[in-house]
């Protein structure tokens, strides 16, 4: 039978040229998820941008400081508070393209770098499988033909001429070197050597000196393809039991994004209120962070992505009894995870919709320096249709120590949000800068010295 082009090459690849298998399935995949992973981030596609309010930080109060200088200038001059000058105060950067261009590098990264070699694993495995089982029927069938009073090497070389399975090929690759020169021990062991298997070693070594022992040798053959089948269908077995714990983690898995979900989807929004409380006087006990600004939907979903990573290393050495045999698990887990965080996840967080317009209801324009503002301001959200937007998700930020409680406010049935203004301690212009969904204004409030 002659070679393929395929077989042709690769035996060309391994003896004339040496070069190993896991060049191709590892090396190279491995070098192009790096590759991925530096342009990802080279070019921006991938940049890890967390959604910050005006006074995260102190680095930016200067800019702010400058900001509301011009808009006092500008004031002055007779010009609109929504000019350029104010514009530099912008609202809670939206980071959700960011992010999930960041989620989508965290998952492909790993299926670049690593599926070539968890398929090749796969079928390798696979492969050595239905090898083993054609190879226990060939010994059946080999001790049939001496049972018959043939000669063991040409019981074989008889079983060579006619279709065995899946090893086909390579028993007629060794009846071949029998016809050359080799011996019928060398043969076998090359066969051996050709499926790739340490079980099939194991019994064309007990073949071998079964053929040397004389005595009965068909029924020690026999019995040998016998307990080969036996072996095979307990293995079978074995991993049939095991299956229900590979459900068992893949279920963990899914329970476990959809309670990251929940966490997402109803417990983040709620986080703004935790931050008031450093307002109602513990700032001493949660310092100057703002807890609703911690981006735990990323954390998150970092959290199921290595769940996910870890729990198909364990289907493998459960099921397989090496670790490599759980990467395809792993991958996965892992694609289940973003797909499930793409779909439901992130559009649940960014609100119910994005094509909405922000109109302001009502506030105080002017205030006094470190108080709160008499009247509430007071919002309304509505569709493209101009109808109100029931549960929509309104951001509030402000500039150079004022305050807003809550920095994030749901609308009701009526589509409005309130919230509460608290100036800062410096007379002067405080640019508020209001955003939902895709729509933004600006509101401006001047607070005046306070006597006393």
């Amino acid at each position: 039978m002659p070679l393929t082009r395929r077989q042709k090459l690769s035996i060309k690849l391994k003896i004339k040229y040496k070069i190993r298998r896991e060049i191709f399935t590892i090396g190279i995949p491995v070098t192009l998820a790096c590759i991925f992973v530096f342009y990802a981030f080279y070019t921006g596609f991938a940049s890890p941008v967390t959604p910050t309010t005006l006074s995260s930080s102190q680095s930016s109060q200067a800019a702010l400081r400058e900001a509301e200088y011009e808009a006092i200038v500008a004031n002055q001059t007779g010009v609109s508070s929504n000019n350029t000058a104010l514009s530099k105060i912008a609202a809670p950067v939206s980071s959700a393209p960011e992010k999930q261009n960041l989620y989508l590098v965290i998952v492909a990264t790993p299926i670049i770098g690593l599926a070539p070699f968890a398929i090749d694993t796969f079928r390798q495995e696979r492969r050595k499988r239905q090898y083993e089982q054609d190879f226990a029927d060939f010994l059946f069938e080999l001790s049939e033909l001496v049972r018959g009073g043939i000669d063991p090497a040409k019981a074989f070389l008889t079983l060579a001429q006619g279709e065995v399975g899946s090893i086909t090929g390579f028993v007629k690759i060794a009846s071949r070197q029998m016809s050359i020169g080799f011996t019928f021990e060398q043969a076998l062991h090359n066969l051996g050597d050709s499926l790739e298997s340490e079980l099939s070693k194991r019994y064309i070594d007990l073949v071998i000196q079964a053929s040397y022992s004389g005595g009965s040798v068909s029924n020690l053959i026999q019995q040998a393809a016998i307990d080969m089948g036996n072996f095979l269908t307990i293995d079978k077995e074995k991993r049939s039991g095991l299956a229900q714990y590979t459900v068992v983690l893949y279920t963990g898995q899914v329970v476990l994004i959809v309670l990251a979900a929940i966490m997402v989807v109803q417990f983040i929004p709620q986080l703004a209120e935790i931050t008031q409380i450093g307002n109602a006087g513990l700032s001493g006990f949660l310092g100057q962070s703002d807890i609703g600004n911690v981006p735990i939907e990323r954390d998150l979903f970092f959290l199921v992505t290595i769940n996910g990573l870890f729990g198909g290393l364990i289907i493998g050495k459960i099921s397989e009894g090496k670790i490599k045999h759980g990467l395809k698990h792993s991958l996965i887990l892992m694609l289940i995870a973003l797909i499930a965080w793409d779909a439901y996840v992130l559009p649940a967080s960014s609100g119910p919709t994005q094509n909405v317009t922000v109109h302001v209801v009502s506030y105080d324009k002017t205030g006094l320096a470190g108080f709160p503002t008499l009247d509430p301001l007071v919002v309304n959200v509505t569709n493209s249709q101009g109808q109100p937007v029931d549960n929509a998700i309104v951001s509030f930020a402000i500039a150079n120590g004022g305050s807003i409680s809550p920095t994030t406010a749901n609308t009701d049935i009526s589509g409005q949000a309130i919230v509460k203004v608290t100036l800062g301690s410096i007379p002067g212009p405080y640019a508020i800068v209001i955003t939902s969904g895709n729509s933004q204004v600006t509101v401006t409030i001047t607070a005046a010295a306070g006597n006393g």
